[in-house]
């Protein structure tokens, strides 16, 4: 059964907060995250039950997540490790899912030609992660059509009077300022990773 665009996000929402803190999260948790009331969000749990997504449950939540097997796409999260001083590496149970993270009808990837972008950490030859969409917050690293001939990566930053400031992060370049009408966002970086080769 098809599910709408809210009964999808309650479900993304149970499964990131799952990922992230090894339970599921309640009504109300789901409601705060989502900026909806709790019956609304009991409404989305009764829906997903009848349509085989969610397991019904006696308890307070109302709902239990289905036990799915771990898929490709997925890595175990064995614990926090230091860049500086070391520390101990505790394993837990954890999973990172790259599928869900990284891919989806709306996601592609591009390599990086170009050092514009290294004091975000995204260096020549790594590869970001885009979401194709139209619109940019503040701030946001966007993948920006220039004059519909030009497409570069940039931190994203419209001005009030009509200005688009796509601004590097590099220190040694200098910020480009075009008309809004010239610059289309194509898409936010949502991710980024590199393949590291042993020699």
């Amino acid at each position: 059964m098809m599910l709408t665009a809210k009964q999808m996000l309650v479900l993304d929402t149970i499964q990131q907060f799952l990922n992230q803190h090894g339970r599921q999260p309640t009504l109300s948790e789901i409601g705060h995250l989502l900026g909806i009331g709790e019956s609304g969000v009991h409404k989305h749990i009764r829906k997903l039950i009848s349509s085989g997504y969610l397991l019904e449950s006696e308890g307070k939540a109302a709902y239990q997540p289905i036990d799915q097997p771990e898929r490709t796409g997925t890595l175990p999260l064995l614990g926090v490790i230091a860049a500086g001083q070391p520390i101990e590496a505790i394993p837990d149970q954890q999973r990172i899912d790259l599928v869900s993270s990284f891919c989806g009808p709306e996601h592609y990837a591009l390599k990086i030609s170009g050092d514009s972008m290294i004091e975000a950490g995204i260096l020549d030859g790594d590869f970001v992660v885009i979401r194709k969409q139209e619109t940019a917050a503040d701030g946001d690293i966007v993948v920006a059509l220039i004059s519909h001939v030009e497409a570069t990566l940039k931190y994203y930053y419209p001005r009030d009077t009509g200005v688009v400031e796509l601004r590097p992060a590099n220190s040694q370049m200098e910020s480009m300022f075009y008309p809004a009408d010239e610059v289309e966002v194509q898409g936010v970086m949502i991710g980024s990773f590199r393949h590291n080769t042993l020699h």
